[in-house]
């Protein structure tokens, strides 16, 4: 699908109205936008004469093209109901009708063009209204309805004000929308589920994200021509890795670690180390980590590796980037699809690699990670990069007593309930080889399911956990 994407973002407004992440939210936007291999036009601090540039390409160019998006980072707001999108020249303290007709790109004019063009689907995400301090009265949004085939995305809700700042170096809104805009076959309603629930939750509930849909059929951002993620630096086979072929295979070793044959496997392991690491190029070294933690399956070669970690992946750093550290943490969470993989974790090996997260020659790795994961973060309760000195677990539960038929006592301690993040999770660790065990069992379990470091797990519960069960109908009791 050809998409033409048109960038606007305004930072240089009058004194006391300038902005400061409105341009960097548009080159942000322009950026994956361009790696998702869309036409961009970029604009940054329009002034009245860019305005009609701008409409005048956008309606000249969007018959090229089945598909459009239109963004716009900088003032919005609206006067005598008609909604405003602010040029630099525009006096935004104190805006006339008359003035914003000359100043300022009328919303109508975006849906006009998408009314009259032969595009199937038309998108405009609108991150305006927005100032570095609450506003009212003419600074809101009269609504509008998109017309067939199209969609508008606004960064908050009629009557409401969003933030130019909040999230890294962009407003929430962008900065939320740059978090899932990567995401492979992620649908564009469901991108802007995620985006309202991040920004709903980052502003404690005082910004809520607003769309109106007029599609008539799916828009995906990313349909597979970007690999999940801006922030990976490999190529596609080895993201992709089940794409890898024998013509991809620099030394002969990726596929032999594939074999599932440790016959096999490990002698490529000791082919492995002994090339130079300088003569293995940075596609190479990930495909290998990820297959390395692969082959620990079967292959005692591979197992020997991970056991001695630390020192074997030394010789692999420079300046302080470790390809080979990065497949081995990509390994874990993502298959050889490139998708994450949810609850499937390849979990075996993960407490000797989480060993190296706060090793500082390792620090980019984990760095690396995190910001891979970051789309998935509502799937995870712990991620390796984050700076976290504890996870809190909440147990209920009461001392209790079972007697025998001779009278003889048998105390332990029946959980209700075990809670992580707000998460009920007694369900699936009751699952676990926990019944009739301690609470250094308990901290094993939870650090397994969690997929987090056992010396992380801070159980909090007010009896001491010495045997045991959980509260569960008797018939599925095991102890």
């Amino acid at each position: 699908m050809k998409v033409l994407a048109i960038v606007v973002g305004n930072n240089k407004y009058f004194e006391g109205c300038e902005l400061d992440n409105a341009i960097n939210d548009a080159q942000g936007i322009a950026d994956i936008f361009s790696r998702l291999g869309y036409e961009v036009l970029f604009w940054n601090d329009i002034n009245t004469d860019g305005i009609i540039e701008i409409l005048e390409q956008y309606e000249k160019r969007i018959n090229e093209f089945d598909a459009s998006i239109f963004y716009f980072a900088g003032h919005g707001f609206q006067v005598d109901g008609e909604n405003y999108l602010a040029s630099v020249d525009c006096q935004i303290a104190n805006p006339t009708k008359a003035h914003c007709q000359r100043t300022c790109i009328r919303l109508t004019e975006i849906m006009d063009i998408f009314r009259k063009a032969s595009t199937m689907v038309n998108i405009a995400i609108i991150d305006a209204c927005r100032k570095g301090f609450e506003r009212g009265g003419s600074s809101e949004f009269s609504p509008i309805h998109a017309p067939k085939g199209a969609l508008i995305a606004f960064s908050t809700s009629e009557n409401s004000g969003a933030k130019d700042y909040g999230y890294k170096n962009h407003s929430i809104y962008t900065g939320s929308l740059l978090k899932f805009i990567g995401v492979e076959r992620l649908s564009v309603e469901e991108l802007f589920k995620r985006v309202r629930k991040t920004v709903f939750a980052l502003t404690g509930g005082a910004q809520t994200t607003w769309e109106h849909t007029s599609l008539v059929g799916d828009f995906y951002f990313n349909t597979g021509q970007l690999v999940h993620s801006i922030t990976i630096p490999y190529s596609e086979v080895v993201v992709k890795d089940k794409m890898f072929s024998e013509a991809n295979d620099q030394f002969g070793i990726v596929m032999n670690l594939k074999s599932y044959d440790w016959n096999i496997q490990n002698p490529a392991i000791d082919r492995f180390l002994s090339i130079p690491p300088s003569k293995i190029d940075k596609d190479q070294q990930f495909i290998i980590g990820r297959n390395i933690l692969q082959a620990a399956d079967y292959a005692f070669n591979a197992t020997a590796f991970l056991d001695n970690l630390r020192e074997n992946l030394r010789l692999y750093t420079v300046e302080g980037e470790n390809h080979l550290l990065n497949g081995i943490l990509y390994e874990i969470y993502f298959n050889s699809n490139g998708d994450f993989r949810s609850e499937n974790l390849k979990k075996h090996n993960l407490p000797k690699v989480l060993k190296l997260r706060n090793v500082p020659e390792f620090k980019k790795s984990f760095e690396f990670i995190t910001k891979v994961l970051e789309p998935y973060r509502d799937q995870l309760f712990y991620i390796p990069g984050d700076n976290v000195s504890h996870i809190d677990v909440a147990v209920l539960a009461t001392n209790e007593v079972k007697r025998s038929k001779t009278g003889e006592e048998f105390p332990y301690q029946a959980v209700d309930t075990i809670t992580v993040q707000g998460k009920d999770i007694t369900l699936p660790i009751s699952k676990y080889d926990v019944w009739g065990t301690n609470e250094s069992n308990l901290k094993q379990v939870i650090s397994h399911y969690l997929s987090a470091p056992e010396e992380l797990i801070q159980i909090n519960s007010g009896v001491e956990l010495k045997k045991m069960t959980f509260k569960i109908p008797e018939e599925t009791s095991t102890w």
